[in-house]
C-alpha cells in the first residue's frame, strides 16, 4: 500500500511538473499577512502549487516555510518561485513545554508571528481555485478563520464539545482531548471548533505561545503527556485556539471544501486534499492543472 501511495505521488510530481515553468510570486511589502507552511523535500510540488495558486489572489508579505527537512536546492527554487521567504528549521523552534513533532513546531511558529502579523497556516496539499473571498475579509477584519469539517460547521462551548465525544469508543487523540475540554478553567467561557488545521488563520495578536502552552500542559495532565504527544493533538490545539480569539469563523463549506471523491466542488473556491482521498482518481492533478493554467495566463 505504502508503496503504491508513493508510486501516484511520483506520478502527480510528473503530471503537474509545469508548476516550475510558472512565473514568481510577487510579494507585497506592505500586507500585514504572512502565509505559513511546513514542508519538506517530498512535497515541494505541492507546497509550489498550494502557495502559488493561493497567492494570486491574496499576495503576501512574505512566505514563512518551517523547514522540515528541505534540500539547498529546494530552498533555492522556492527563493526563486516566492520571492519573500524565510526557512525555520524545525529544530531551531524553541517548543517550550508543548510537545515536539506532530506539526506542534508550526503552530508555534505562528503563535510567535502572530503578534505583528495576521498568519495564515497553508498546508502543501491544497489548490485555491478562486478568490477566497471570506478568507480576504477575514484577513481585512482581523478575523481569525478555519477550514470546518462535516462535524464543525460552528463553534461550541468547550461543554459541548467534550459532551459530543461523551459516548465515543476510541482512543484517538483527538476523542481524548475533546472528551477532556470540559476539564478546563473556565469551560463554561471557553469555546471549540472541530475545525481543519490544513488551513486556518489567526488574527494579528489573537493569542500567544504563553496561552498555547497552557493549553498544552492542562491536556498532557489530562489524558497524559503519552496520548497528548501523538500526532493530531496539534490539530486540537488549533480548533481551540481558533475558536478562542476574538470574533473567530468557521469558512463555509460550500466554498471551502476536504475534497472526497464524487463531490460536487463547482462552487468550491478553495480545495484540501486530505491524506485519504489525496491520490484517489485524477481529481488533485486535475484541479492543480487547472491551477497551473490559470497562473500561466496571469504572466501574460
Amino acid at each position: 500500500m505504502q508503496s503504491l501511495r508513493k508510486l501516484k505521488k511520483r506520478v502527480f510530481d510528473w503530471a503537474t511538473r509545469s508548476i516550475f515553468d510558472t512565473p514568481p510570486v510577487v510579494c507585497d511589502p506592505a500586507s500585514e499577512l504572512v502565509v505559513l507552511s511546513m514542508s519538506y523535500h517530498a512535497d515541494l510540488t505541492m507546497y509550489l502549487i498550494a502557495a502559488k495558486s493561493f497567492a494570486r489572489h491574496l499576495r503576501p508579505q512574505r512566505f514563512v516555510v518551517v523547514d522540515d527537512g528541505l534540500t539547498e536546492q529546494d530552498r533555492q527554487m522556492l527563493r526563486h518561485h516566492l520571492g519573500r521567504i524565510d526557512f525555520v528549521p524545525t529544530s531551531a523552534v524553541d517548543v517550550g513545554r508543548c510537545p515536539r513533532r506532530g506539526c506542534w513546531e508550526r503552530l508555534i511558529s505562528i503563535a510567535r508571528l502572530c503578534d505583528r502579523h495576521y498568519v495564515v497556516q497553508l498546508d502543501a496539499d491544497t489548490v485555491t481555485r478562486a478568490l477566497p473571498q471570506e478568507v480576504a475579509d477575514c484577513v481585512a477584519r482581523n478575523r481569525s478563520f478555519t477550514l470546518g469539517t462535516a462535524e464543525g460547521t460552528r463553534l461550541v462551548s468547550a461543554i459541548d464539545a467534550s459532551r459530543f465525544v461523551e459516548g465515543v469508543a476510541s482512543d484517538h487523540v483527538q476523542i481524548l482531548a475533546e472528551r477532556a475540554l470540559a476539564t478546563l478553567p473556565d469551560a463554561a467561557k471557553r469555546r471549540y471548533v472541530r475545525g481543519c488545521a490544513g488551513f486556518a488563520g489567526f488574527a494579528r495578536g489573537s493569542f500567544t505561545f504563553e496561552q498555547l502552552e497552557a493549553f498544552s500542559l492542562h491536556m498532557q495532565a489530562a489524558i497524559g503527556d503519552e496520548n497528548w504527544s501523538r500526532w493530531g493533538s496539534e490539530q486540537v490545539a488549533s480548533n481551540y485556539i481558533v475558536a478562542n480569539t476574538p470574533d473567530p469563523h468557521v469558512l463555509s463549506q460550500a466554498h471551502y471544501m476536504n475534497w472526497v471523491p464524487r463531490r460536487n466542488i463547482d462552487a468550491a473556491q478553495f480545495l484540501h486534499f486530505i491524506g485519504d482521498y489525496r491520490f484517489k482518481g485524477t481529481g488533485y492533478a486535475r484541479q492543480a492543472l487547472s491551477a497551473i493554467s490559470a497562473l500561466k495566463v496571469v504572466s501574460t
